[in-house]
């Protein structure tokens, strides 16, 4: 008995075929083309971004209401001096620009790790 033996046939376009199906969907592409999925992707961006920012602004607020709220509802505290030096002057020399640094710090952390875990999505798709 002969061997019998199998030919494929296929279309010019079945290449093309694989070839697509081979590529897989890229996060990528859908922020260059602007497509509603690429939009979604950066308006989460935006918000995680704005998060961080309204808690760094939160922080600021509440050190620059809180310090003359303090000295409204104490008034002792205004009065008062440590080795000549007014309080008021120290804390705001000592205490507030320490706050300032650590607030901008985290901020700067905080905005750093967004955007690398956002760059970490766009090359993982």
């Amino acid at each position: 008995m002969s061997e019998l033996r199998r030919v494929v046939v296929s279309s010019p376009r079945t290449h093309r075929a694989r070839m697509a199906a081979q590529r897989s969907w890229s996060l990528a592409h859908d922020l260059d083309e602007q497509t509603e999925l690429g939009a979604v992707y950066v308006r989460t961006l935006i918000r995680a971004q704005l998060r961080a920012a309204l808690a760094t602004l939160t922080v600021v607020a509440v050190v620059i209401v809180g310090l003359p709220l303090l000295l409204v509802l104490v008034p002792a505290v205004s009065r008062s001096r440590v080795y000549g030096i007014p309080v008021t002057w120290l804390a705001l020399a000592l205490c507030i620009q320490p706050i300032w640094i650590a607030a901008a710090a985290r901020h700067l952390r905080q905005a750093e790790r967004i955007e690398r875990d956002f760059a970490r999505l766009v090359d993982r798709s």
